[in-house]
């Protein structure tokens, strides 16, 4: 087993949508990023580089202008095509801290969608929703994170 660990966030401003793994969610705030600013996705490929020492996010897509505002599908198709034919995504366990708007409708359909990407099952994926409920003690106030662990699996 390999397990890798990705973190990402994004700071939020006043907009009308979010996206989250492709999804576009309607909202009263938007991301403020380089590419789209999907901290899931790039949580995920943080987690998959970290797993297979592959380094990082940066170190793939750099901030320079061929990746201005890419989806972050698109990279993460990239990097899901670096895993050895011998390994597989055993589990991927997903937290996105964000206070409104609340996730809940959109958590099946974000993880069919990621299934299809990872070439795994939907069971295999579990993404969970959190607010800071009023604590300041990682001030998300203004931005929006999320944190994946991701258990890849070696086939003999």
């Amino acid at each position: 087993m390999r397990i890798g660990l990705g973190i990402d966030t994004h700071q939020l401003i006043k907009g009308n949508m979010i996206r989250l793994c492709g999804v576009d969610i309607p909202s009263k705030v938007s991301i403020k990023a380089h590419s789209d600013g999907d901290v899931l996705t790039h949580a995920i490929i943080d987690a998959i580089c970290g797993a297979l020492n592959l380094g990082d996010i940066a170190s793939h897509f750099p901030n320079k202008k061929e990746f201005k505002n890419v989806s972050s599908l698109e990279l993460l198709k990239k990097i899901v095509l670096l895993i050895p034919e011998e390994i597989s995504i055993a589990h991927l366990d997903a937290t996105i801290v964000l206070d409104n708007p609340k996730l809940s409708s959109i958590k099946a359909k974000i993880s069919s969608k990621l299934a299809g990407i990872l070439n795994i099952k939907s069971e295999q994926i579990s993404i969970k929703g959190i607010t800071r409920n009023g604590l300041n003690f990682l001030d998300m106030k203004d931005g929006w994170g999320a944190e994946v662990i991701i258990s890849l699996k070696r086939w003999n």
